[in-house]
Parts: C-alpha cells; sequence; structure tokens
C-alpha cells in the first residue's frame, strides 16, 4: 500500500466514525438534559398539602416563593407564607418566634444533582434559614408539565409545590 492510499483509507474510516464521535460528544445525557431543563427562576404559585389543602392559612396570607437552578449546578430557594405578622412577637416562646419566623420565610441553598431514573433533584444544602437543614440533602422528586411548570413532591412529605417559570 503506497503512503497516499494509506491516507486515503485513514481517512475514509475516519470520515466514517466523525459523525458518531460529533453526536456522541454533544449529547447530554437524560440527567444532564433534565438538569438544564430545570436552569433559571421560578416564582411559586400554589403550594398545598395531600388532602389539597394549602400550606398557607387566609391569615398567613397567599404563599410566596423564588427557586432558582443555575447552569453551574447550584440552587437557591425562599418561600413562606407572605402576610404573616412578625411584627409583635410578645408573648411567644422562642419556638413559637422561631416557628412563626420559617413559616413567613423559609430559606436554603446550595449545590443539586438530577437524578433521572428516579425524576428527582437532591439539593445539598450548604445554608440554610433552618439550621437543621443545613448538610442535608433535600431529594424532591419532580414533573416537569411542558417548559413553563414545575412541581415538586419533596420526599417523605404530603406537601406539593407547584413553580412557574420567570419570563
Amino acid at each position: 500500500m503506497t503512503r497516499t492510499s494509506g491516507r486515503f483509507w485513514l481517512g475514509l474510516v475516519l470520515a466514517a466514525f466523525a459523525p458518531t464521535f460529533a453526536v456522541d460528544a454533544q449529547e447530554p445525557t437524560s440527567a444532564q438534559g433534565l438538569a438544564a431543563d430545570l436552569v433559571g427562576s421560578w416564582t411559586l404559585e400554589s403550594w398545598t398539602l395531600a388532602n389539597g389543602s394549602p400550606r398557607c392559612s387566609e391569615e398567613e396570607g397567599r404563599v410566596s416563593g423564588l427557586l432558582v437552578y443555575t447552569s453551574d449546578g447550584h440552587m437557591s430557594v425562599q418561600l413562606g407564607c407572605s402576610e404573616i405578622d412578625v411584627g409583635d412577637l410578645s408573648g411567644l416562646s422562642p419556638q413559637q418566634v422561631v416557628a412563626r419566623l420559617s413559616r413567613r420565610h423559609f430559606t436554603y441553598y446550595g449545590p443539586y444533582t438530577v437524578d433521572a431514573a428516579a425524576q428527582a433533584v437532591t439539593h445539598h444544602v450548604e445554608g440554610s434559614s433552618s439550621e437543621g437543614f443545613v448538610g442535608s440533602d433535600q431529594v424532591r422528586p419532580f414533573v416537569l408539565e411542558g417548559r413553563e411548570r414545575f412541581v415538586l413532591s419533596p420526599e417523605g412529605s404530603d406537601q406539593r409545590l407547584v413553580w412557574l417559570r420567570n419570563r
């Protein structure tokens, strides 16, 4: 085989496999694809318990919240009942004060991972307004309803949180 014909055959073989290599290098895994679908900011539309009742009572006000997933694998969430009175906490025990404040405004942040097979996102909590959350892994089974609606159901909980994509 001449040097020229050897290059020809090598080129032909590489050309035959090049599209396969390019596709494999560019196609995300299922987990990567799902994670990419989560990236952005989301506003809390509703927060209900298993029986359908709202998480916040009428006197506590509507739910409010913001959930953010970044493309570099971090998340942050803030949520609560918007009208809980935290102006006058006199007469309440320290535990009652903490409970009222955490229902008004609860936050945590950290990296996240997606398990495509389980259709769940795990929030690896680095910081939180609740000391008990720090260092925990919060598993959140989810359903993406199109590109604009995201439903989370915390594992081991009867809660259902519906988030709408911000535009």
